[in-house]
């Protein structure tokens, strides 16, 4: 039988080159002790390259006739080398992957060389991201002991056993093993044996049937069966497999809206990377466990695991816990030319797949994120159809998946390949208006009434630190990140024909490149804050949306300093009606207001004021200070702010005369302006320094105005008011 062997402490580790061929790295005078798993760019996300790490295989640790060593996933490329000898490499950061040791081992020491490089290679997925692109042996590292039988451990980093159920009982399972015996398939209710298959290794392929399954019902009832595989030889055990499964049966409507079992489900969802503040990609067990039981409190029934394969412990988390799992690889690019990312894209996939298809919480494929953030091609599309292809043949029982970024066209071929849709929409924050979700949405389904819609990611960021009594786009603050989902959610939740909503995102997380809001190298759109200590407003908004906890809690409790004589309290409950208490004296109870219930006019004095909420055995208290100047240190003040052009509007100079629509603009997207000789010649002789950035920008969804913005240093308002009035007198193509 097998033995497994976890390879945590003993590690040292340094600073190497990345290795040429299958030379061994050349190792640094001084190594330190580490233990593993490792992540080495913590404190610096950005910084890259190639580390070495090196331990001593036991005795003890070495028990069988095969020796494999598995890691559960290593940043960018992974090379190996026992004892001097090259074992092989693995070019992909976030799946499963072994190798075998066997025939280089020796009967003495064994001394395991290991290097983690996280350099960007053109042909390896992702190309780019908005997130920490961390390094080091981030998860588990195992050795593994079996007999000369065994199931292949080889078999793309899989378990070398593969599962698909139905709903009405049916169960295909296939195993690929090393060696002979009989394999004996026993479904596990309990420790109850209800169905059971034999099959040799040359017809490995079984079908059990289990009449009246107990389905896999979501949040309601996360019933889960075990699938055992056991290859006996001689009558003797030799190797066994188990992975838990279960039977669900899950549909889209482009109409309806999500189905499971047959019952209507709005998916209401968050997105989630997972990385932890001062841990990288390496949280704890326990720091997953806390990440389930936020997403739990919060409500939610579905999650987008972005953008990538995460540790398979959190997929198990999801089955046992009754969340549908969106799963995707790092696919965020897609330059022409560039066909070895599709091969690295296609690997990473099947091995995301042949890992990970017997959890019943997986519901779909992910095949991209934003991949025509520079335009689109018909090179793009054809490489988009090869990895649905290649999805869908790995697994025709689940719907495969795209995130559009919102400029794509709704008669893309990109909106059509996927069997399901979603779209990344940031109204009402980097562009647009929060109210322009409505007219997207609806004009979407008017025009491909036949694509099932959701919304893959929407999200503003949110300082705890930052606050606002009138809070407004880009200030960052805590009440503008709740205005907005108290604004927008409604506009998703209401629209059967929207399947499902992804918040992005439940937690903030680290993307190094960002300096936003006085908060350098963090996304805060999270409902929650890095480290996971802060459930902000708009996490409290979701709950009173989502969860079927009793609570009643009172919004900004962190906008604790305020001034003047009045002030305006939020209080986010999931019940019928809220009371408030100001110092003891009852200020009313409103009623039907969930999941906000707004108390207008709330008196506020110099010092304390203590506020108290209650619904029934439901109780919230908190206290403000009225002070009698507002407190600086709420407020963001942006060194480089963006160019308003609400401002321009005035009696002289309407909006219709600033942006005539039959004449361009800088709202005008870049792609359409530079198609115009005219304009383009414009632009070169008035603004060369943008010169280098027009071959980007022929392609790409953004406008003038946010190129602009880019570079805000560099140019005056009145300097971009000016090109715009020139482009005001050319006149658009018919």
């Amino acid at each position: 039988m097998r033995t497994k062997v976890l390879l945590t402490d003993g590690w040292r580790y340094g600073v190497t080159e990345a290795p040429k061929g299958n030379e061994l790295p050349l190792l640094p005078e001084i190594m330190e002790s580490v233990c593993v798993p490792h992540v080495w760019n913590v404190e610096n996300p950005g910084q890259v390259g190639c580390r070495v790490y090196q331990r001593h295989l036991r005795a003890e640790e070495i028990a069988g006739e095969r020796v494999f060593l598995e890691f559960c996933a290593v940043a960018g490329v992974c090379r190996v080398w026992l004892n001097g000898q090259y074992i092989g490499e693995h070019r992909g950061g976030y799946s499963c992957f072994r190798f075998e040791l066997t025939e280089a081992l020796n009967g003495g020491d064994n001394l395991l060389t290991v290097t983690a490089d996280n350099y960007k290679y053109q042909d390896i997925c992702p190309l780019g991201g908005d997130f920490n692109n961390y390094g080091g042996i981030y998860r588990e590292v195992s050795l593994i002991s079996t007999g000369k039988n065994h199931f292949d451990l080889l078999y793309y980093g899989s378990s070398g056993l593969e599962i698909e159920t139905r709903a009405d009982g049916l169960v295909k399972a296939n195993v690929h093993v090393v060696g002979e015996g009989k394999i004996i398939y026993r479904l596990l209710d309990g420790e109850t044996t209800a169905a059971q298959a034999e099959a040799t290794p040359e017809e490995s392929a079984v079908q059990l049937q289990l009449d009246n399954p107990h389905l896999w019902n979501g949040k309601d009832d996360p019933y889960l069966y075990t699938l055992r595989a056991e290859l006996v030889v001689n009558g003797v055990s030799e190797d066994c497999v188990s992975l838990r499964c279960g039977f669900r049966d899950c549909r889209v409507d482009a109409d309806k809206g999500f189905f499971l079992n047959g019952e209507h489900l709005k998916l209401n969802g968050v997105a989630k990377h997972q990385d932890w503040d001062r841990m990288g990609s390496a949280p704890t067990r326990e720091q997953l466990d806390t990440d389930m039981e936020l997403i739990r409190e919060v409500g939610a029934n579905a999650l987008r695991l972005s953008h990538y394969q995460h540790p398979d412990y959190f997929y198990d988390l999801c089955d046992e816990n009754g969340l549908l799992v969106w799963a995707e690889i790092p696919m965020l690019g897609m330059p022409d030319g560039n066909e070895a990312i599709i091969e690295n894209a296609k690997q990473q996939m099947t091995e995301m797949i042949l890992q990970n298809k017997h959890h019943p919480s997986i519901f779909c494929w992910g095949i991209q994120n934003e991949i025509a953030m520079l335009g689109e091609s018909l090179e793009m599309y054809r490489k988009t159809e090869e990895i649905n292809a290649h999805t869908k043949a790995l697994d025709p029982s689940r719907p495969t998946t795209a995130a559009n970024l919102f400029s794509v066209p709704f008669n893309s071929e990109l909106c059509f390949i996927p069997d399901i849709l979603g779209y990344n929409v940031y109204f009402g924050w980097y562009h647009h208006e929060m109210e322009d979700y409505d007219s997207f949405l609806d004009s979407f389904h008017s025009q491909n009434p036949q694509v099932p819609l959701c919304v893959s990611e929407y999200g503003v960021d949110g300082s705890p630190d930052l606050h606002s009594a009138a809070p407004k786009r880009k200030d960052y603050s805590e009440e503008f990140q709740a205005l907005f989902h108290e604004t927008v959610y409604p506009k998703l939740r209401d629209r059967d024909f929207v399947w499902g909503s992804f918040v992005w995102n439940m937690f903030d997380f680290g993307s190094f490149a960002r300096n936003e809001g006085g908060c350098q190298g963090q996304n805060r759109k999270g409902l929650a804050t890095f480290d996971r200590k802060i459930k902000k407003d708009a996490f409290y908004y979701y709950k009173a949306n989502w969860s079927r906890d009793s609570f009643v809690h009172i919004g900004g409790r962190r906008f604790a300093r305020r001034c003047g004589e009045e002030t305006c309290v939020k209080v986010y409950s999931n019940q019928k009606s809220v009371q408030l208490f100001a110092d003891g004296a009852d200020l009313g109870t409103l009623s039907g207001c969930a999941p906000v219930f707004t108390f207008e006019h709330v008196p506020l004095h110099l010092g304390e004021n203590r506020l108290k909420a209650v619904s029934g055995s439901c109780i919230d208290e908190i206290t403000l200070l009225g002070v009698t100047e507002a407190e600086p240190s709420y407020i963001y003040v942006d060194p480089n702010p963006e160019y308003n052009v609400k401002n321009w509007f005035t009696q002289e100079e309407s909006s219709d005369k600033l942006f005539d629509p039959d004449c361009w603009s800088v709202l005008d997207p870049m792609r359409e302006l530079l198609a115009d000789p005219r304009v383009l010649a414009m632009l070169e002789k008035e603004v060369p320094v943008l010169a280098a950035d027009f071959e980007f920008a022929k392609s790409a969804p953004v406008s003038l105005l946010k190129i602009f913005n880019l570079r805000r240093k560099e140019f005056t308002e009145d300097f971009v008011k000016e090109i715009n009035r020139k482009l005001g007198t050319i006149k658009k193509p018919k």
